[in-house]
């Protein structure tokens, strides 16, 4: 019990009136400090106030408001200048790119160009020769040895293989839009004028199809198909490398006589004479030319690109 009094004496407030001075100033030193929340520990929510206050008095700040939104406006100015050229600058890396690895392939397909027309120019050759030794054999008489030399002349008329030229990199540039990443003007207008020409080659050789067509009917009623069969072996791009007796071993021991079929070998012969003018002017013409214009593309583009 005396315990339990003690604590309520001691929890019993103490009249200030009961103290003198002295005691109450050291009654009231002795209690704790209390700490209020509101003003000891700033809230979230008070800070934030202060914050845009602080903020609205800025924007309000007297004989400053021109300056202030004229900077902020700069500021804005050049980071969004600044983003454009970055941007720029990285398209115009990634086109430099591309526009160097079209290069690249662009060469190797002129190049390949160069190849398949020195190829063609020589059995164009070898066929222009073999139609005038026809028309001069055709002068003699078409039996014996004579008729078993013009039906092997014969198994060649029908040539029509064109020149299987490189497009696939110019026509990916020409679909795909990326004619803008050759800035030499220069340059680009020798890329049309070559893929024009190439064109017209393409063209004259779809005209030389259709004629030599037109041939097969002559060519089996002239050629025994027993002979044929052995000079099938035979192709107009590999006739240099036949010897004069690979060429007669292939000669029937009785050859027919071509002399009833006059009017097929006449109608043959005109024919491949056309074929024969067509050639010619293709290889005195256009061929040069395309092959003229690829050579100095290729080395147009590897001076312009940099490129070994």
């Amino acid at each position: 019990m005396s315990g339990e009094n003690k604590s309520k004496r001691r929890k019993r407030k103490i009249p200030s009136d009961s103290l003198s001075k002295p005691e109450a100033e050291n009654f009231l030193s002795a209690q704790p400090e209390t700490i209020n929340s509101s003003e000891g520990i700033p809230s979230g929510k008070s800070e934030t106030q202060s914050m845009e206050t602080h903020a609205h008095h800025l924007h309000k700040a007297p004989g400053k408001k021109f300056w202030h939104y004229f900077f902020e406006f700069f500021m804005l100015f050049l980071a969004v200048f600044c983003g454009f050229l970055v941007e720029n600058y990285r398209e115009g890396k990634v086109e430099e790119h591309r526009a160097n690895e079209f290069a690249k392939s662009l060469v190797q397909d002129f190049q390949n160009d160069l190849t398949a027309i020195k190829k063609h120019k020589k059995t164009a050759s070898v066929y222009i020769a073999l139609v005038d030794s026809m028309i001069n054999l055709s002068q003699k008489q078409l039996e014996g040895r004579a008729a078993a030399q013009f039906s092997f002349y014969t198994r060649f008329m029908y040539w029509t293989q064109p020149i299987v030229w490189n497009r696939a990199t110019f026509e990916q540039i020409k679909n795909s839009g990326s004619l803008r990443y050759f800035k030499n003007h220069e340059l680009l207008k020798k890329l049309m004028k070559y893929d024009a020409l190439i064109n017209d080659i393409e063209s004259e050789a779809n005209n030389r199809f259709v004629r030599g067509n037109m041939l097969l009917n002559q060519i089996n009623q002239i050629i025994e198909p027993a002979y044929h069969q052995r000079l099938s072996k035979y192709f107009l791009s590999d006739y240099d490398s036949v010897s004069k007796e690979a060429m007669e071993s292939t000669y029937p021991l009785n050859p027919e006589s071509l002399e009833g079929k006059r009017s097929e070998i006449r109608e043959l012969l005109n024919m491949v004479v056309v074929q024969q003018r067509n050639l010619q002017r293709e290889t005195e013409n256009n061929w040069p030319k395309a092959e003229e214009m690829a050579n100095e593309l290729v080395n147009d583009l590897k001076k312009e690109y940099h490129l070994d």
